[in-house]
């Protein structure tokens, strides 16, 4: 990401987190829920200080200058090298320009429940993250789509993620919705948003009833983790505060494929933002 400010003089900005204690753990229960649904809601993984101090971090980053490509804040619903406001905005892999993030006991909560879901040793899960935020007054939706539709056609994963908001989130102002049990299908045909491959946001293409779908209504420093192919979506926020979430990825590391998924829409995307990116 561009900008003026190194690792070390953020963490002399920011300091450290707050001091916690918070240590959540899951059970068998919890862990039968989610190989049922696809995903698990969990009502606390932070501390109401932690969050705060989350919130002034966060709030840097977006302020920070933006290219419009994935090296800064970029616009999920607009073209690649859109310089605007951000409608749906993201920034990837936040935790590289500030490592302290790891030291959170959101952080940590997290990477601990997620060794627990995925059933492996606590020295195999590896992990990146990202910052995605819904500007206030934002129309635009998060189209259904499945995590693992955006990955590497020619890699296999055992993966999930984890969704915190750092604000209360329902219905009013952009929480995700789950199709519970979606996950135990394939991966299915996606496009990007408005079959533009200049769009980074992804949306399926096929029939879906999403009748059953279940709203994910979370407090600040709650989080809910989803299985990369269970189906999600997020509404607009009409609201007149910014949407704010720290997602993280956690997988073991992921194993050739000897044959890759034919998912044309991921060659498409990245063909577009590699011609773009030259003409800059």
């Amino acid at each position: 990401m561009k900008s003026g400010a190194s690792k070390g003089e953020l963490a002399d900005k920011f300091g450290p987190p707050p001091a916690s204690n918070s240590v959540v753990d899951i059970g068998q229960d919890e862990v039968a829920f989610f190989q049922e649904n696809g995903y698990l809601v969990c009502p606390q993984i932070s501390t109401d200080e932690e969050i705060v101090w989350l919130n002034q971090i966060y709030d840097w980053f977006l302020a920070q200058p933006r290219s419009g490509f994935l090296d800064g804040v970029f616009d999920l619903v607009s073209p690649y090298g859109t310089l605007e406001t951000p409608k749906i905005g993201q920034l990837l892999m936040p935790e590289k320009k500030f490592p302290t993030l790891y030291d959170t006991a959101l952080w940590k909560n997290a990477r601990r429940i997620a060794t627990r879901l995925l059933k492996v040793p606590d020295n195999e899960i590896e992990n990146w993250g990202h910052l995605i935020y819904k500007s206030p007054g934002c129309a635009n939706v998060t189209p259904w789509h499945q995590d693992e539709a955006y990955w590497d056609v020619s890699l296999d994963y055992l993966a999930l993620g984890c969704w915190a908001p750092l604000q209360d989130v329902d219905e009013s102002n952009g929480c995700l919705w789950f199709l519970p049990g979606s996950h135990r299908s394939n991966v299915m045909n996606h496009r990007h948003y408005t079959n533009d491959p200049a769009i980074h946001v992804l949306e399926v293409t096929e029939p879906l009833d999403t009748s059953d779908a279940v709203p994910v209504v979370l407090p600040a420093g709650g989080a809910s983790f989803h299985h990369p192919r269970l189906l999600h979506y997020a509404g607009p926020n009409p609201s007149n505060g910014t949407r704010k979430a720290w997602a993280n990825e956690f997988q073991t590391a992921p194993r050739k494929r000897a044959t890759p998924h034919d998912r044309p829409w991921v060659k498409a995307g990245q063909d577009e933002m590699a011609k773009r990116l030259s003409e800059r």
